[in-house]
């Protein structure tokens, strides 16, 4: 239950927007969405090394209520589940209470993303593939409690986040010692420009950063090689933090239907009475959406692509993380094709296909293989 204690403390405030749903129906914004995957991967992503593992689990499934309030207040809550063949779980994403209407920035109050990185910030039923890459797994906190502040128009956007971890998970063994003074907190910045932005053509450029005290929790990198179903094959060294800074550069270009992407970070994490470890990673993905229908591009982020009578994608994305340092930890690479085909704005099937290459620390004597990787989504 203290794990979840944060998010109970809006809710006095989002519940009487819920009650007001028969007398004002105009404020109250109902949606929410279903991922099925199914994963088939060989030897590479199991720990055990065995030669092939499938699995099939309700990645998401997703109720969110937004809720327009008078005078420039509105909040957002998003309640989730998923399941696989060994466990279920439900929790809650995005809660937040948001003011509009002073002039130099919208003010956040709540538990979303931290503003750092292009992938991250990109929602999950927006992006062109299944999993987020190696380096946005590994160097980023996801949806953390605190105060944000952002603004933007079509040719910039800036963002800044005072942020304390959420321990949804259970990720952060000093939070079961002595709670939520032992939990790490950030303050995280973006900034992002874009010299062109039409409906025909979009180039968008961008840097970020964080800063945060690790308040001496466990500090590692155990990421599933692109893989939801798989297990946490590429590591690095374990050990307590003190504080950890990362910066990332971004690019964007789109030119009709083609789109490139692509994102470097670098991190350097300092250790409790030990030395400093540094890490980095990169992602390039490029695309092509066939026909007349083009992703529009606004305000620094996509807008879901709404296709009348269906659409076609190709996806090929090449992502490398650099977690190996004093002899410890792995040097992977995952590189991915993929398709993807809107039936209508409300469905969207997706299947890529990856392949891995691996060096320094590995789980077992046989790092090799593929695999596929597939997923339905349903917007509603």
């Amino acid at each position: 239950m203290r794990r979840y204690f944060p998010g109970l403390l809006l809710l006095p405030v989002l519940l009487p927007a819920l009650l007001a749903q028969a007398d004002d129906k105009q404020r109250l914004e109902l949606s929410g969405r279903v991922f099925v995957d199914g994963d088939y991967y060989e030897s590479f992503w199991s720990s055990e090394g065995d030669d092939s593992s499938r699995s099939v689990e309700l990645r998401n499934a997703r109720l969110e209520m937004n809720y327009d309030f008078p005078r420039g207040w509105n909040g957002k809550l998003q309640v989730n589940a998923s399941a696989d063949q060994d466990d279920s779980d439900l929790g809650y994403g995005s809660v937040y209470m948001r003011y509009t209407k002073w002039k130099p920035a919208d003010i956040t109050l709540g538990r979303m993303k931290e503003p750092v990185g292009m992938e991250l910030n990109t929602g999950s039923s927006k992006l062109q593939t299944i999993e987020r890459s190696m380096m946005t797994d590994a160097f980023t906190a996801g949806k953390s409690w605190g105060v944000h502040l952002f603004d933007a128009n079509n040719k910039r956007r800036w963002a800044l986040a005072l942020v304390m971890e959420d321990d949804q998970d259970g990720d952060y063994d000093r939070y079961d010692e002595t709670g939520y003074d032992d939990l790490p907190v950030a303050v995280a910045g973006r900034y992002t420009l874009s010299p062109i932005n039409t409906d025909e053509q979009t180039l968008q450029l961008g840097i970020s950063a964080t800063v945060r005290d690790w308040r001496e929790n466990t500090f590692r990198i155990a990421s599933r090689g692109e893989v939801s179903g798989a297990d946490r094959v590429v590591r690095s060294a374990e050990f307590e933090a003190d504080s950890q800074a990362v910066v990332g550069f971004e690019g964007l270009y789109r030119l009709g239907g083609w789109q490139v992407q692509g994102e470097y970070m670098a991190t350097r994490v300092a250790e409790v009475a030990g030395p400093d470890w540094d890490y980095s990673g990169y992602y390039v993905t490029g695309s092509y959406l066939f026909g007349a229908q083009q992703r529009r591009f606004r305000k620094g982020e996509f807008r879901r692509l709404k296709p009348e009578s269906g659409a076609w994608e190709l996806v090929a994305r090449y992502s490398y993380l650099d977690a190996r340092q004093r002899g410890l930890g792995s040097v992977a690479a995952v590189s991915t094709v993929g398709v993807n085909y809107y039936a209508n704005e409300k469905l969207r099937l997706m299947l890529a296909f990856l392949h891995p290459d691996i060096s320094g620390s590995v789980r077992h004597a046989d790092p090799d293989g593929n695999a596929v990787s597939a997923r339905l989504q349903l917007n509603f």
